[in-house]
């Protein structure tokens, strides 16, 4: 005996029924009564031509597929084969399956999605069969990480809807290659999420060294909000200058300055550091490219191109004289290839080794509270937008920002020139 219960949450009906001495329930994919009338009596008709001999379930369908194939009118196929093996539906299986066809993808990319992986292999089970996971073992995967802690610190829900999402591009994947036949279960009505998280506040805007010192000075705030204050800091020109001048004089290597040099004068993020070849700087023409992978989620890769300052170019010219070999722009010296901890792809720094000998650079100094790479691309954008003489969409275009929401994070004045601004006010 099946019956119809209407589910309150979404409208549709659901269609009630004992399988194999368990009750199971689907959903009639409708709002409507009489549809799901008529789906009341295909289930029973089927039922009861299996039980009387008179239909039988095809061989190699999954137990947890019998009660769609009943609901579906016998419509339902088993899974087709690979090398004559019925696919593996366990969640852990399907995860690694799709890891292996993500090569194209970029390494961090790689990386990350291999975390997020660890993570919901561990929650919802490696040997849970995909089809199985629904939208309330999603909600308790949400509660369970939010009740976890990463270094003492709850688990964001910004991270959490990362993982969510790799879930989400897993799932597609796996209804792709056959391995589900249904919508992802985060996913309702106009694709919309059907799990809610909380709204990001809108991000700050840079802010320079006197007044992060004056909001530290202040007290009151712990050791994360003051990291997450020096997040946010852009520098003046002449405090580029000064750095710059700092880490020609003490790093230990002569990469290191070029490296700070390209990114203060082009703007260009860490991984387009790494990622630049000698062939990329035209001194002729007096433009350099730079390799992007963020703008044009389209194409595996696309360029930029960006004036060449004076300054970069003499510091450039003279790293090529000293060039150690190899097509790409940053590399060890040949001593320095043997240790273990330098080698990455083609002889190049992987994005960590760039960051740590940042730190080593500047360990010791004022500058050692710069978080990163990505304080010169602030600086960089916030003192073409300062000098007047670039406009927005300049910048925009050196950079390669697309977003208004970039944009917008360059569009302040540094705070001197306001009080300029406003003075013409009688």
């Amino acid at each position: 005996m099946a019956t119809l219960r209407l589910d309150k949450r979404t409208g549709c009906w659901t269609v009630r029924f004992y399988w194999n001495g368990k009750q199971v329930q689907r959903s009639c994919a409708t709002k409507r009564r009489a549809e799901a009338n008529r789906t009341l009596a295909a289930v029973e008709d089927t039922i009861h031509l299996v039980k009387t001999g008179r239909l039988t379930i095809p061989g190699g369908l999954a137990p947890s597929k019998e009660p769609d194939w009943i609901v579906s009118g016998s419509k339902v196929k088993p899974k087709p084969e690979r090398n004559g093996k019925p696919k593996d539906n366990r969640f852990g299986k399907v995860c690694d399956a799709y890891l292996e066809e993500q090569q194209q993808k970029q390494g961090t990319t790689i990386a990350t999605e291999t975390i997020h992986i660890r993570h919901l292999k561990r929650i919802l089970k490696a040997k849970t069969l995909i089809e199985n996971i629904d939208l309330d073992v999603l909600k308790k995967y949400r509660r369970r990480r939010a009740g976890e802690k990463f270094r003492g610190k709850p688990i964001s829900d910004a991270t959490i809807k990362k993982e969510l999402v790799t879930f989400r591009q897993i799932w597609t994947w796996a209804k792709q290659n056959d391995y589900v036949s249904t919508l992802c279960p985060l996913l309702g009505d106009g694709h919309r999420w059907k799990i809610q998280f909380e709204k990001k506040n809108a991000r700050e805007k840079f802010k320079t060294w006197d007044q992060i010192e004056r909001q530290i000075n202040r007290g009151g705030l712990t050791a994360d909000q003051i990291k997450e204050l020096w997040e946010g800091l852009y520098l003046d020109q002449g405090q580029v200058c000064e750095l710059l001048e700092h880490v020609k004089r003490y790093a230990a290597h002569s990469f290191i300055n070029p490296m700070f040099a390209f990114a203060a004068y082009t703007g260009c993020r860490r991984s387009e550091i790494l990622r630049s070849q000698i062939d990329d700087f035209d001194f002729d023409a007096n433009l350099v490219t730079i390799r992007e992978r963020k703008r044009r989620k389209d194409r595996s890769g696309s360029t930029r191109e960006v004036p060449i300052h004076p300054k970069l170019k003499t510091v450039i010219v003279e790293w090529f004289a000293n060039h150690p070999g190899g097509n790409f722009t940053i590399v060890p010296p040949e001593n320095m290839r043997r240790r273990k901890h330098v080698l990455g792809p083609a002889n190049r720094l992987t994005p960590k080794q760039a960051h740590y000998y940042f730190d080593t650079a500047l360990r010791g100094s004022k500058w050692s509270v710069l978080p990163g790479f990505h304080v010169l691309r602030h600086s960089f954008g916030s003192n073409l937008i300062r000098s007047g003489t670039v406009s927005s969409d300049v910048a925009a275009k050196w950079m390669g920002h697309t977003t208004m929401e970039m944009r917008d994070l360059y569009q302040h004045v540094f705070p001197q020139d306001g009080a300029e601004q406003i003075s013409v006010l009688s």
